[in-house]
């Protein structure tokens, strides 16, 4: 049964007459499942995002695979290709059809917590240099704070903000703070 449900689903994936919303959902159930990789994922997607489909189409298709709760946010928040897709899209969109998918898509990122919704937020501000696939694992420079980011992640250690958070850290850990606590140190 559970690969005549597969088959189902990827036969809806690959049909334009199904709206954007099943489809999308589809992708996402044969993801979850490990039956559809990264890869067919973001061609499939590719191609529901494209400039020839339908915006309202496309709209509901990001609903479909990414809306729903307040996981499903995650993933465009940990894979930066379907993300870099759903940016570039949202890019191309008229000003006209924009007006028109608008509400589908404030339905779509309102459903997500508070903490994915900045996290996303501050992955589009960064901009297309931040979303672009790059090789995984952080590269290191001449000097122990000369680190690239991985994306998805901050430029680099904000000291005042790792240090405000140790006295809480220590009553939730039950812990006394060590005497060279660099952290508490600089703030």
């Amino acid at each position: 049964p559970a690969d005549r449900w597969a088959h189902t689903l990827r036969a809806l994936t690959g049909r334009e007459r199904v709206p954007g919303l099943l489809r999308g959902r589809a992708v996402r159930l044969l993801r979850d499942d490990g039956r559809l990789g990264d890869d067919g994922v973001e061609r499939l997607m590719g191609l529901a995002l494209s400039p020839a489909a339908p915006p309202t189409d496309a709209a509901g298709w990001i609903e479909g695979f990414a809306g729903g709760g307040d996981g499903d946010g995650m993933l465009l928040v940990h894979d930066e290709r379907l993300l870099a897709l759903v940016d570039g899209w949202l890019t191309r969109v008229s000003a006209e059809a924009f007006t028109d998918v608008l509400p589908l898509l404030r339905r779509t990122f309102a459903a997500y917590g508070p903490g994915v919704r900045r996290a996303l937020g501050e992955l589009i501000r960064r901009g297309p240099a931040a979303l672009a696939p790059q090789a995984a694992g952080p590269v290191r420079g001449a000097g122990p704070d000369d680190v690239v980011p991985v994306p998805g992640f901050g430029p680099g250690l904000d000291r005042d903000r790792a240090a405000a958070v140790l006295p809480t850290l220590h009553l939730l850990l039950g812990s006394v703070p060590y005497a060279n606590d660099t952290l508490g140190r600089a703030r």
